[in-house]
């Protein structure tokens, strides 16, 4: 990791109101790339206000009657306007059936995958009556809230959609949604490099190609001075239940849904930092086999790593086995066959990375937005979504091989 970290001084989280503090306490203006810095909001009811770290959707703008997302400041819970009236009535209805489930498969193990819903209810905005969808904050409790927006499909409009709504849909994001499956309209993080807040928006992402769009996820992920694998292992446990869902569900179709991607760029720090020591001490360590051939060892044992795909780990300190499973790009033979054991043990992995922490996961993947979610006319595999969470596995996968050769070219590096 590079020497630029250490004399960062992190200070708690300000809300963004057109300045935010800085990693070394001073203000500094919040830097967009196709945002929008007018925030006209209208009058609000007492006990909510707007939610500063939305990066994509509508958004309050003067002039407008475009309504963002608002925030409950007694219980932090999201307040999603229902917008436009069929949208609405799906996206209630939607988040009502998925609550209610009890034994249809596909929704119960949806619910593992979507911020907890909680009901919905009107707000006088404005002279006006306004529904909302409730629902939990999914950066609640992080200091400094990475986000970003990943819109998954490379179809966006709706069966209902006239000619004129799906030609304006295809045109956008052209070239990332056409080859890829996905597009990104939004994303904000803190950056560990300048210590600011940087925003990119829906012009930025527009101009994204299949070529250029990895770049944007690196900037998301604080990666200039290297990937951090306990980041993407924790958005990987996440993505991967995403996928598995994805591979199998035959009840809905989905249109201009999303996977939101949140971090917490203060525990970003100190864990690249203990990656770097702790990939330090593993480096001065010679491999120990007793063939004679070259072999990964955990740090502070003489045991090589086991490839057994369900170890019985029970009595390992977790970041030794986070460790255990990192490779050297000399020992790479069996990569991919450790990556199908990580697909299989992902629960077990996610649990194990954040045990000797706290409590709390700090990266997260959820699905949201279901204003566009039809029923399934046919009993089959949503082929438009399918390829656009596995567009993101994929891309979440190759940095977990980037950082690993990173890693073993660059000793230290996490």
């Amino acid at each position: 990791m590079s020497h630029q970290y250490h004399h960062l001084k992190l200070i708690p989280y300000q809300k963004l109101k057109g300045h935010v503090s800085s990693l070394d306490g001073k203000k500094q203006p919040v830097l967009g790339l196709g945002m929008s810095s007018i925030r006209d909001y209208p009058a609000l009811p007492e006990g909510v206000q707007p939610l500063d770290n939305q990066v994509a959707g509508h958004t309050f703008q003067q002039g407008t009657d475009a309504l963002g997302l608002l925030q409950d400041t007694d219980n932090g819970t999201v307040l999603k306007p229902a917008g436009k009236v069929l949208c609405g009535v799906r996206e209630i209805k939607f988040y009502d059936q998925l609550q209610a489930a009890t034994t249809e498969q596909d929704l119960l193990r949806l619910k593992e995958i979507t911020p907890q819903y909680h009901g919905h209810h009107k707000l006088v905005i404005d002279g006006k009556s306004v529904e909302f969808i409730k629902l939990s904050d999914l950066t609640h409790g992080m200091l400094e809230p990475c986000i970003m927006d990943v819109k998954i499909g490379s179809r966006t409009w709706d069966p209902l959609a006239t000619e004129e709504k799906r030609k304006a849909e295809e045109s956008k994001y052209y070239a990332c949604k056409h080859n890829l499956g996905l597009c990104i309209p939004g994303f904000q993080f803190y950056s560990l490099a300048n210590g600011r807040v940087m925003r990119y928006g829906r012009d930025y992402g527009k101009k994204l190609t299949e070529a250029t769009v990895k770049d944007a996820f690196r900037k998301f992920l604080n990666a200039d001075s290297g990937l951090c694998r306990q980041l993407l292992m924790q958005f990987l446990s996440d993505l991967w239940t995403i996928q598995k869902w994805a591979r199998t569900q035959t009840s809905f179709r989905l249109y201009a849904s999303s996977v939101l991607l949140v971090y917490d760029a203060r525990r970003l720090k100190p864990v690249l930092q203990h990656q770097t020591r702790s990939l330090s001490r593993s480096n001065s360590k010679p491999a120990v086999s007793n063939s004679g051939s070259s072999s990964p060892v955990v740090a502070g044992s003489s045991s090589p790593i086991s490839r057994t795909p369900t170890p019985d780990l029970s009595n390992v300190e977790p970041l030794q086995h986070y460790y255990k499973i990192q490779r050297s790009h000399s020992t790479m033979n069996n990569y991919e066959e450790d990556m199908k054991a990580m697909r299989e043990s992902y629960v077990f992995m996610r649990d194990n990375l954040v045990g000797s922490y706290e409590n709390k996961v700090w990266a997260q993947a959820r699905m949201i937005d279901f204003a566009h979610a039809f029923p399934a006319e046919e009993a089959s595999i949503d082929t438009n979504y399918l390829q656009g969470i596995e567009s993101l596995v994929n891309i979440f996968e190759d940095f977990l091989k980037d950082c690993d050769a990173e890693n073993a070219s660059k000793p230290g590096v996490p």
